[in-house]
């Protein structure tokens, strides 16, 4: 699998889809990949193309069976999506090809199995219908010129994130359009629209996105674009650690806000998750396998011994990568995992993602102990009544759930750091809560 979807191999496919179309490529790299033992592989690459002087990004998407009843199950769904289509990053879509002797497919974004309408998110003419209102061809195509959209993330088969510039003179408007598969576009709308109003009862504790809408036969939420910039992971830096504070007031808020919702975190089936997860790391980190089923074993005696916290409205991802930062302004991002959970589920996951996967020296550290004591503690003033006998159980979880990552990812040194973090998940279990 490696060799089918290297650097080389990347290289010569994407030259074959370029041949006759006067561009070129320039030059092609590895963005991000995700190993799921033992089924499925997958990377994305970036590749620059130029013709003359005109130059392109492409996303290419490389995805893998690891077996053959794997392999039956993709290439059968990516031919009812449009493999066998032509494959045309640059005048169309790039639908999938598939090989079936290396068992392993090529696509280009925005074609994606399971958003069969992220062409149309990313298509000017269609926005400008979508988002100008325009129903005449003629004038939807003249608007389109006025319309810059820009990938800002995409994740293969789990969500994109778009930025839409309009600029027909004067200042230009920015929007954001996210799409997922299912009906998860609805859902996280309908949340955040909640959670607005919400946010009106505590001033300055919570700042969200200004939910615009939600385009249902696009499954496409739009959202008022935000200013600044993601908070950095520069632990030592201010910005991170007054991160900190403004996370617990925003996980107050939401905590108290009284939200229902459809879906349901359980300790039980996280732990149910990280069995299914020690049963990969066979494959990959034997050492890695007995420290996690060690870890997990403690973890439900734990659990045996403790009553169940208060089950509340729950953030769901609540790390310092989903807060944009702007003149002492942080604003919260992402409601795509917004569930009912026990209290500690968003501290315990907060508190985890505070420590850096490679520091670079014990100051990062420091500085990451802080980060988490300050957020705990403004976060039991704004909730001094909240149960959190489990908050140990909880963060060793987003411990291991961090070392999954890392199998996954399979960047280099991963084994190291998957082992300090479920070494870490053991410490946290057995420590009292800060005070």
């Amino acid at each position: 699998m490696q060799s089918a979807t290297d650097l080389d191999a990347v290289a010569g496919f994407v030259d074959d889809v370029l041949a006759g179309t006067g561009w070129k490529r320039r030059r092609v790299r590895a963005r991000s990949s995700r190993l799921e033992p033992p089924d499925s592989y997958w990377s994305v690459f970036s590749v620059d193309i130029n013709k003359e002087d005109e130059k392109r990004n492409l996303r290419l998407v490389a995805k893998g069976a690891l077996n053959p009843a794997a392999w039956e199950r993709l290439s059968g769904r990516l031919l009812r999506h449009g493999a066998g289509r032509s494959c045309d990053p640059v005048n169309g879509v790039g639908y999938p090809r598939l090989f079936p002797d290396t068992q392993h497919a090529y696509w280009f974004y925005p074609f994606d199995p399971t958003m069969p309408r992220l062409p149309d998110a990313n298509d000017p003419l269609h926005m400008s219908s979508v988002l100008l209102g325009f129903e005449d061809i003629d004038h939807a195509a003249a608007a389109s010129r006025f319309i810059d959209i820009e990938r800002i993330r995409y994740l293969p088969e789990v969500g994109a994130i778009m930025r839409y510039t309009l600029d027909a003179g004067g200042a230009p408007s920015t929007i954001f359009g996210k799409m997922q598969p299912g009906g998860r576009g609805r859902r996280t709308y309908q949340v955040v629209s909640s959670l607005w109003e919400a946010s009106k009862q505590h001033p300055g504790l919570l700042n969200l996105t200004r939910p615009l809408g939600f385009i249902d036969e696009m499954g496409l939420l739009l959202e008022e674009g935000v200013r600044g910039r993601p908070v950095s992971g520069n632990r030592e830096s201010t910005e991170f650690q007054h991160m900190s504070v403004a996370a617990a007031e925003a996980t107050a808020v939401i905590h108290e806000s009284g939200l229902e919702s459809d879906e349901d975190i359980r300790i039980e089936d996280e732990l149910a998750r990280l069995d299914r997860v020690a049963e990969q790391f066979k494959f990959v980190l034997p050492a890695g396998h007995f420290l996690l089923t060690d870890l997990i074993t403690h973890m439900r005696e734990r659990v045996r011994k403790t009553d169940e916290e208060q089950r509340l409205p729950t953030h769901g991802d609540m790390k310092y990568d989903q807060f944009m930062f702007h003149n002492d302004h942080f604003t919260l991002l992402d409601f795509d995992y917004f569930a009912t959970a026990e209290t500690s589920y968003d501290l315990g996951k907060f508190c985890a993602y505070a420590v850096a996967s490679m520091p670079d020296d014990w100051r990062q550290s420091v500085a990451a102990e802080e980060a988490r004591l300050a957020f705990i503690r403004r976060y039991r003033e704004l909730r001094p009544q909240a149960t959190l006998q489990r908050f140990g159980v909880y963060e060793a979880l987003q411990f291991a759930l961090r070392a999954m990552s890392l199998m996954w990812a399979q960047t280099p040194g991963w084994e190291h750091t998957a082992e300090a973090f479920l070494v870490l998940g053991f410490e946290r279990l057995k420590s009292r809560l800060p005070v």
